[in-house]
């Protein structure tokens, strides 16, 4: 089994890793939310923003469907690992073989790469505040499922790649 399962808050290069993981290994990439988007004909922004009731089972199906794939690279979305099917079909996986790796990330760089530092209205709320409680509660469920962390933080996206793929033992100086 080549699968490689990425989990971590929103920002901290899950989509992008997978990309560069795929270019160097040759393994498709499953994204979940593009799934979902597909499976329900409409973008994850309108899904959450409107919040779809068909979101939460699209979501958890897909993952189950690809985290029981036997080959690739999939990207769950952050919250997925907190929901208790998901999880157990994290689990599934990584029984199977699978290797599930945390890409961590702190505020600052999450921040950063998501524009929360960028003018807002009043309107939307604190989104640094709400991060902060996601990430906080991700915690501890990405690492009752991941079997290595690499914090992404102060890294290129090129410089996690290597990292994951030596976790992975894609690489021959593992």
């Amino acid at each position: 089994m080549s699968l490689i399962v990425l989990i971590g808050v929103t920002g901290s290069g899950k989509s992008t890793v997978a990309r560069l993981l795929s270019q160097r290994c040759g393994l498709p990439v499953y994204e979940t939310d593009d799934a979902v988007e597909a499976r329900l004909g409409t973008s994850m922004r309108t899904l959450i923003v409107g919040r779809d009731p068909r979101l939460a089972d699209a979501a958890r199906d897909e993952a189950e469907r690809l985290l029981g794939l036997d080959e690739g690279i999939v990207t769950l979305g952050a919250s997925q690992p907190l929901d208790p099917t998901t999880a157990s079909a994290i689990r599934r996986a990584r029984d199977k073989g699978a290797q599930v790796i945390e890409l961590s990330a702190d505020l600052s760089a999450v921040s950063r790469r998501e524009g929360l530092g960028a003018p807002r209205s009043v309107g939307l709320g604190a989104p640094r505040a709400m991060l902060t409680q996601l990430m906080k509660q991700a915690r501890e469920a990405y690492a009752s499922v991941a079997d290595t962390t690499v914090d992404t933080s102060d890294r290129t996206p090129q410089e996690v790649a290597d990292l994951v793929a030596r976790a992975c033992k894609l690489t021959p100086d593992y």
